[in-house]
């Protein structure tokens, strides 16, 4: 039987390899659980989607970090989650949450990863992210709250 997959959101990934910081600990914790296989004994199966990869190329470009751009992607590789795709059925349920969601101070890219969520049927993400806790279609699970 398959476990239930839980969508890790970027600021997982982010938190575990950056500075020191409150959601760090938790944040590692994680994703060394992910690393090791104990998360899908525990919880269920993690997974990401290509919108990941382009977050963080992005937020580390920005500083021109890219060696450390390309030091996380294929690290992430590396563990071997399931990355998930953004194709036209995402396409059309982002447009909906777009509609459904205006206003209410949520991230396109937050959307994305809800459309995509969606299409696969996962109702859980992990994130440090509260603007998911005003999703209807998801249900949010702070770090701070997994034992690692």
């Amino acid at each position: 039987m398959k476990k239930e997959p839980y969508f890790i959101d970027t600021n997982i990934i982010m938190y575990a390899r950056g500075r020191e910081h409150l959601y760090k600990a938790p944040c590692a914790g994680i994703m060394l659980k992910i690393a090791d296989g104990t998360f899908e004994h525990e919880f269920g199966t993690p997974v990401i989607d290509s919108e990941v990869f382009q977050e963080i190329i992005y937020r580390y470009g920005v500083e021109n970090k890219w060696e450390t751009a390309a030091s996380v992607g294929r690290d992430l590789l590396l563990i071997g989650l399931d990355v998930l795709a953004f194709g036209i059925d995402e396409v059309h349920g982002l447009i909906e949450l777009s509609v459904k969601y205006s206003g209410k101070g949520i991230s396109p890219r937050d959307l994305v990863h809800t459309a995509v969520m969606m299409s696969n049927g996962i109702l859980k993400i992990i994130s440090t992210d509260l603007h998911f806790d005003q999703i209807d279609e998801v249900e949010r699970i702070d770090p701070a709250s997994i034992r690692y």
